[in-house]
C-alpha cells in the first residue's frame, strides 16, 4: 500500500512525540522541543491583582504587532489593553447593542500595528480599536476588517496572516485520516501552522510548507497544565490560565525556536462546493444543538464525548466536539472522504466572523 507524503509527515510527527521520553522509531528524527521560559515574559489578570487588572470571563487576547496586549473579557463586554509590562493601558466598552458597546461573547483580530478588530457575534459586527478609542464599527460582511477562521477536515483554523497557507489543507486531511485528535491550529505571523498532537492541548507542533504538496514538522512547544492557547506569535504563545478560585490570567510565554524566512504561500483555494454535505451536514449539527440540550438537562453540563450523545450523523460523516463545559459547547462534522467540515458553537465564543449558535462551513 502506497503512502502519501502528507501522511508520511503525519504519522511521523505522531510517531515522535509518542509519550514521554520514548525513543522515535528507526528511521524517524525525533523532533526537537523547544523548551518555554519558566517566567511568563508577560502576565495580567489574577486574583491577587487590583480589581482594574481581574476579568469577569476572558474570551479572547492578542498580541498586536505593537507590542500592545489586547484582552477581550466577554463576561463585562469590555476590551482591556496592556504595555509590555502588564500595566493596564486602557480600557473599552461597556454592555450593549450601541455604538463602543458589545453584547456577546467578543473574540479579537489584529487589525494593524496598534489597533485590534473586535468581533460581536450577538450583533454580527466588528469593531475597531485602540488603547485609546473604538474607532469605527463594520458590518459582517466587510472583509476588510479582522480576518476570519477556516474549518477543515474538522480542525479549526485561527490565522495570522489572514489566510490558510495552500499546503495546509492537505496537511489537516492527512492528519485527521492518521487518526490525530487535532480540533484547533493557529497560523502564526511567519506562516508556521501549530496544530496540538494530544487530547489535552498541551504538545503543539509547529509545521512549514514550501509549496501545495510539501510539508514538514520543524519542533514542538509543551504549555503548562490548563492553560488554553489563543495565539502563536514570533518566539511566543499567549494563552489563558485559571487559579485554584477560578481567576483568569492571560500569560505570554517566550521560547527559543529557529528563524526562517517568512513564508510565501499563497493562499489556499477554497474546497469545492459540495451543495449536499453542507446541506447535510448542517441539518447534523443542529441535530447536535438538540442532542446536547438533552444531555446538558440530564447533566447540568454538555459533554466532550460525541459517542455520547445521541444523534445520527448522515452516511460518511462523523461528529467531533472542539470543547465542552457547563456554559457551552462547540463542535465540528465532517465530511470523511473530502475533510469538507462544518461548525457550531453554543454558548462560547465563536471564531472570528462566525455567528454564535449558527453553523459555518468550509472556508
Amino acid at each position: 500500500m502506497s503512502i502519501s507524503p502528507m501522511l508520511r509527515i503525519a504519522i511521523a510527527a505522531s510517531l515522535a512525540l509518542a509519550a514521554g521520553c520514548e525513543p522515535a522509531p528507526k528511521g524517524v528524527a525525533p523532533l526537537e522541543q523547544w523548551a518555554l521560559d519558566s517566567n511568563p515574559r508577560r502576565s495580567v489578570g489574577d486574583s491577587e491583582e487590583s480589581d482594574s487588572a481581574t476579568f469577569v470571563r476572558i474570551t479572547d487576547a492578542r498580541v498586536l504587532p505593537s507590542g500592545v496586549l489586547a484582552v477581550a473579557d466577554g463576561g463585562a463586554s469590555t476590551v482591556k489593553f496592556f504595555d509590555a509590562a502588564g500595566v493596564r493601558l486602557a480600557q473599552l466598552g461597556r454592555n450593549g447593542r450601541g455604538p463602543s458597546e458589545f453584547s456577546g461573547a467578543i473574540t479579537l483580530a489584529a487589525h494593524d500595528s496598534t489597533s485590534v478588530a473586535i468581533w460581536d457575534p450577538s450583533l454580527m459586527r466588528w469593531s475597531v480599536a485602540g488603547p485609546n478609542s473604538i474607532a469605527a464599527t463594520s458590518s459582517a460582511t466587510d472583509t476588510s476588517v479582522g480576518d476570519a477562521a477556516w474549518v477543515h477536515a474538522g480542525i479549526l483554523v485561527r490565522s495570522e496572516r489572514g489566510f490558510v497557507p495552500d499546503w495546509a489543507p492537505a496537511l489537516l486531511k492527512a492528519l485527521a485520516d492518521s487518526g490525530s485528535k487535532a480540533r484547533v491550529a493557529f497560523v502564526d505571523d511567519s506562516g508556521w501552522l501549530w496544530v496540538h498532537r494530544d487530547t489535552g492541548r498541551r504538545e503543539w507542533v509547529a509545521y512549514a510548507g514550501s509549496n501545495v504538496t510539501s510539508a514538514s514538522a520543524l519542533g514542538y512547544v509543551v504549555v503548562p497544565a490548563g492553560l488554553r492557547v489563543l495565539q502563536f506569535k514570533g518566539s511566543t504563545v499567549l494563552g489563558v490560565r485559571a487559579d485554584s478560585a477560578g481567576f483568569e490570567s492571560v500569560l505570554e510565554l517566550a521560547f527559543s525556536r529557529p528563524t526562517l524566512a517568512l513564508s510565501t504561500a499563497k493562499p489556499a483555494l477554497a474546497p469545492p462546493a459540495d451543495a449536499d454535505a453542507r446541506s447535510e451536514l448542517m441539518v447534523a449539527m443542529r441535530n447536535a444543538v438538540v442532542a446536547q440540550e438533552m444531555h446538558w438537562s440530564e447533566h447540568s453540563s454538555y459533554t466532550a464525548r460525541a459517542d455520547s450523545l445521541s444523534i445520527e450523523m448522515p452516511p460518511e460523516t462523523r461528529l467531533a466536539i472542539i470543547s465542552a463545559d457547563a456554559r457551552g459547547w462547540s463542535g465540528v462534522g465532517i465530511r470523511a472522504a473530502t475533510g469538507f467540515s462544518c461548525g457550531m458553537f453554543v454558548g462560547i465564543s465563536p471564531p472570528r466572523g462566525w455567528g454564535e449558535g449558527e453553523s459555518s462551513c468550509g472556508w
